[in-house]
C-alpha cells in the first residue's frame, strides 16, 4: 500500500499548539481544585467528628447506640450525628477557605462581558497623567476569556492576567501609547472598572491630580476584598468552577479536519 497523508496525525516531534497546551493546563488546574475540594470535605468530616466526640465526652449528648442499631432521640450513633452535622461543618470550612488566597483564581461574575455597559474614563486624555496605571492591576480572567483565547493569562498564577516583567504592565498594553491592543476583547473587569475613586491612580480625579508614582505591580484591591458575605462567595466560586468544567468538556481540541504527514503502514513481520 502506498504512503498517504493521514488525518489527525502529526509528526512525533511536532510542537504542541498553544490551544492544546492551555487545555491541558486548564485540566490540571481543575484537578488541583478538585483535590482541594476533597481535602475540604475531609476537613469538614474531621471537624464534625471532633465536635461530636467532644460533646459525648462532656456528656452533652446521650450515650451512643450499639452498632447497627436504629438511632432514636435518646440513642444516636456517633456516625449518625457526624453525618447530620457534616453539612454545617462543610459550609463553615468552605466559608473559611473562601477568605484565603487560592492557587487557582477565576472571575466569579457570570455576566457576559460583551453585555457590560459602564461609564468609561476618557483614557486618551488621561494617559499622559496616569500612565495607564490600570493596566498594572492584577485580576482574574473568566471562563469566557479562556475560551476565546485572546487575553493571555499567567501560567504560573492561573488565571491571572499575564503581565510583563519589565514594567509590570498587562502584556496587551502598548508601551508606546499606553493603549489596550485587545480593547474589543478586554475582560469584564476592565469593562466595569473606572479609575475615578481609585486612590492608587488619583489623588483627585476631578482636578486631574495623579497619585505618586508606584514602582512594582498593583493588586486589584476590589477583587481581593469581599463585596458580599463569604458563604455567597463560596457558592459563586462553586458555580464558576462548574462552568469551567463544562466549558472544557464541551469543547474540542481540533476545530476542523487537519491533514497530517505521510505515514508508512506497518507490515506484519514474517514468521521465522
Amino acid at each position: 500500500m502506498a504512503n498517504r497523508n493521514v488525518y489527525g496525525t502529526e509528526d512525533l516531534d511536532a510542537p504542541v499548539t498553544r490551544a492544546d497546551f492551555e487545555r491541558a493546563l486548564r485540566h490540571l488546574n481543575l484537578s488541583d481544585i478538585d483535590l482541594r475540594d476533597a481535602v475540604l470535605q475531609l476537613a469538614a468530616r474531621f471537624v464534625a467528628l471532633t465536635d461530636e466526640l467532644t460533646r459525648r465526652i462532656d456528656h452533652v449528648e446521650p450515650e451512643p447506640a450499639a452498632p447497627n442499631t436504629p438511632a432514636t432521640p435518646t440513642t444516636q450513633t456517633v456516625e449518625w450525628n457526624v453525618n447530620a452535622g457534616l453539612a454545617d461543618a462543610l459550609r463553615n470550612v468552605r466559608v473559611g477557605d473562601a477568605a484565603q488566597p487560592t492557587r487557582v483564581s477565576i472571575d466569579l461574575d457570570p455576566t457576559d462581558k460583551y453585555t457590560v455597559e459602564n461609564e468609561s474614563p476618557p483614557c486618551e486624555e488621561l494617559f499622559h497623567l496616569c500612565k495607564a496605571r490600570c493596566c498594572r492591576l492584577t485580576y482574574s480572567l473568566s471562563t469566557q476569556d479562556l475560551d476565546e483565547g485572546v487575553i493571555r493569562w499567567d501560567y504560573g498564577q492561573p488565571y491571572l492576567i499575564r503581565q510583563r516583567a519589565s514594567d509590570g504592565y498587562c502584556v496587551h498594553n502598548d508601551p508606546a501609547t499606553g493603549g489596550c491592543t485587545v480593547h474589543a476583547n478586554r475582560p469584564r473587569v476592565c469593562r466595569s472598572y473606572h479609575c475615578r475613586d481609585d486612590h492608587r491612580v488619583w489623588i483627585d480625579y476631578d482636578k486631574r491630580i495623579p497619585a505618586p508614582h508606584f514602582e512594582g505591580q498593583f493588586t486589584d484591591d476590589a477583587a481581593q476584598t469581599p463585596r458580599f458575605d463569604l458563604l455567597e462567595r463560596a457558592r459563586m466560586r462553586a458555580k464558576a468552577i462548574m462552568r469551567e468544567k463544562a466549558s472544557i468538556s464541551e469543547t474540542f481540541a481540533d476545530p476542523e479536519p487537519r491533514l497530517g504527514p505521510e505515514v508508512t503502514p506497518r507490515t506484519k513481520p514474517s514468521s521465522g
